[in-house]
């Protein structure tokens, strides 16, 4: 059992270095050893309608093991799968696979996970959380009755909250952070403040979402592009808490073509459907923090006058992490 646990923690580990970027899907991390337990792979989910972690970690451990490098050129979910089936040979057969959830076992954008393994025929199956979406579910039956041993609920509280954001979109279609840098006293003024990695993984969120929030104040005194120019992505849309007459045309977010700036006078007026990305400071936070689903705080190595978040405010750590010099907390409000 301390062996499972040691193998699922650096799998649920590596799933949350990508949070939410799968969304509307869920993160998810796959960790495959060799007979000898050493690690051949270790992947997660990243993109919506992309791989899956299962198929990307088989796909390394192939690579691996086989010392066959023609599945590098595949990319495609389907050919990445039917080039396993055909070419597996039986390697498989002494693996140990750790997967944070249940291998789905329905035909989507991509091949059913559950399906393709029940082929490859591992030695075991090492699952974390138990699929609860209806659709996906049953993977645990396909895999036993293939004659695969499956042993689950493995670091099941961990696994449940690598989900949160995917359940919190399965519940009621929307997933809302607030995104926050601050210093070590807290501070969040003052220019720049995160790290390049932690700007980049921004970026990365920005680049999924349905939109940014911020208020006319963020608007009028940082003139930003909002966009995720770091990873040469996409500028989401943009929703102003204030008044649209008070705002000139020639602030950088109005020069990016394509993208829809709205704006707002209440909070009850944005859009919540899909992923939000809420940016602001402290009275952002406060107005927000009823509607936001979870928070996202990258802590800076260093100390620095100006103002800090002053208000009442308690939750639970889902996750902590290391994001280039700064540690970052994903953290549900209680």
């Amino acid at each position: 059992m301390v062996e499972y646990e040691f193998y699922m923690n650096l799998a649920l580990d590596y799933a949350w270095e990508s949070q939410a970027l799968a969304l509307p899907n869920p993160s998810v991390g796959a960790l495959i050893l060799d007979r000898f337990n050493s690690i051949v792979a270790l992947k997660s989910h990243t993109q919506f309608g992309d791989c899956h972690a299962e198929l990307l970690a088989c796909k390394e451990a192939y690579k691996t093991l086989s010392k066959d490098n023609r599945i590098d050129k595949l990319k495609q979910p389907q050919e990445i799968y039917e080039f396993l089936v055909k070419n597996h040979n039986g390697i498989f057969r002494d693996t140990s696979i750790f997967v944070t959830l249940e291998p789905c076992s329905h035909y989507g954008k991509t091949p059913s996970c559950a399906s393709l393994l029940s082929i490859l025929k591992p030695k075991r199956v090492i699952i974390s959380s138990l699929e609860s979406n209806k659709i996906a579910s049953g993977g645990i039956e396909v895999l036993q009755k293939s004659g695969i041993r499956v042993v689950s609920k493995i670091l099941e509280n961990r696994g449940r909250d690598l989900l949160f954001p995917f359940l919190c979109m399965q519940k009621k279609g929307s997933f809302c952070i607030y995104k926050i840098a601050q210093n070590l006293n807290g501070s969040f003024e003052g220019g720049i403040i995160s790290s390049l990695d932690s700007r980049i993984y921004s970026h990365k969120l920005r680049n999924i979402a349905n939109r940014i929030i911020i208020s006319q104040k963020t608007l009028l005194n940082d003139n930003s592009l909002l966009d995720s120019r770091l990873i040469n992505g996409k500028a989401p849309d943009v929703c102003v808490l204030g008044r649209e007459n008070r705002i000139t045309k020639d602030l950088k977010v109005f020069s990016i073509p394509n993208r829809k700036v709205s704006f707002f006078e209440s909070v009850e007026q944005i859009p919540k459907n899909g992923f939000s990305i809420v940016e602001g400071g402290a009275e952002m936070f406060e107005s927000f923090e009823n509607i936001v689903d979870c928070n996202l705080f990258f802590i800076a190595p260093r100390i620095s006058s100006g103002k800090s978040l002053k208000t009442d405010f308690s939750g639970r750590i889902l996750h902590n992490t290391k994001s280039g010099e700064d540690i970052l907390l994903w953290i549900q409000k209680d």
